[in-house]
């Protein structure tokens, strides 16, 4: 997954790749963003394998992260975000994390909870930094200039933990591997005839298989993502009118 951003910034480097939180994002300035927070990631002590669950609304931030952890190795938990308190926990120490990144609503939900995240190491906010909190901006500043080469992962290294409807009253985890979802992409391009010229909106949440999987096809045919943080209608017909929305 690495390949098609580093792929997008040389074929597709001037063309608009996201839009969120405000910013208009090439594919040249992604991929930088991207090699930054990894670098960040990587200066800290993360390494290929470790997981990092996030537990937030789409955000650019959220969109940074899954490419910085597909350029160093690290396997993301998107935790879903309409879950009690009490699943959420279940979900991060089903999963044992290296580190969580929260949105500033749901601080207090693992704050609460974190005597029991015996694996977590690292937290960080998307706002600004508050008690065991680091903010999560100063990754990608530490990162800026001191660059972070791509780790050496292969197309069966995981990717992804996406916890599936819940079986015998508790959800499992399911390891979504970077072949898998390439191959799924390039299904779903052919099937939709997907190209450079597709603009995708993302209004599905990122913790979703499909909101995540839509995101990467459109990333993979070389098409551009406009990202909300959640459905809202009025919003949705703006964006579709401005960015020529066709996905």
């Amino acid at each position: 997954l690495s390949d098609v951003i580093e792929r997008n910034a040389q074929l597709h480097g001037e063309r608009l790749a996201f839009v969120a939180d405000g910013q208009r994002i090439s594919h040249r300035e992604y991929a930088l963003r991207v090699e930054r927070l990894a670098a960040g990631l990587a200066g800290v002590g993360f390494i290929a394998g470790d997981r990092v669950a996030v537990l937030a609304q789409n955000c650019l931030a959220y969109v940074d992260l899954y490419g910085a952890a597909a350029r160093l190795g690290l396997i993301l938990v998107p935790l879903n975000w309409r879950l009690s308190a009490e699943e959420i926990a279940y979900v991060i120490t089903d999963t044992a994390p290296k580190a969580i990144v929260a949105g500033a609503e749901y601080l207090p939900i693992i704050e609460a909870a974190r005597a029991r995240f015996a694996s977590v190491e690292r937290y960080f906010s998307l706002a600004a930094a508050t008690g065991a909190f680091a903010a999560f901006d100063d990754l990608a500043r530490a990162g800026a200039g001191t660059g972070a080469p791509a780790a050496d992962v292969s197309c069966n290294s995981g990717f992804v933990i996406i916890h599936t409807a819940a079986v015998g009253g508790r959800p499992r985890g399911a390891l979504l591997s970077h072949a898998g979802l390439l191959a799924a992409n390039l299904q779903l391009a052919g099937c939709w005839n997907l190209s450079a010229q597709d603009v995708h909106l993302a209004v599905l949440p990122l913790f979703h298989a499909s909101g995540l999987g839509l995101m990467l096809a459109v990333q993979q045919a070389g098409g551009a993502t406009v990202v909300l943080p959640r459905f809202d209608p009025q919003a949705v017909m703006q964006a579709v009118s401005a960015e020529k929305v066709s996905v």
